[in-house]
């Protein structure tokens, strides 16, 4: 079983990821996480605010996932 429960296209996690390294979101984590926030709020398309939530921390958690990869490597 795959460890996220949404899939979401591998450029709009690296949009984020290279979005955080480059600060391009204003000032580290907070700033990437609002922007994530902002996108499943107005892109993704959820039934009710539990589906947002869901929505919201899978890609937050791939995210981060893939900043952590890559400062592992």
């Amino acid at each position: 079983m795959d460890k996220y429960k949404f899939y979401f296209n591998p450029a709009t996690v690296d949009y984020y990821v290279d979005g955080f390294r480059n600060c391009e979101f204003g000032n580290g984590w907070a700033g990437t996480a609002l922007e994530i926030y902002k996108f499943i709020a107005d892109e993704c398309d959820y039934d009710n605010e539990s589906d947002f939530r869901a929505l919201y921390l899978d890609l937050l958690e791939q995210v981060e996932d893939k900043i952590n990869e890559k400062c592992i490597k």
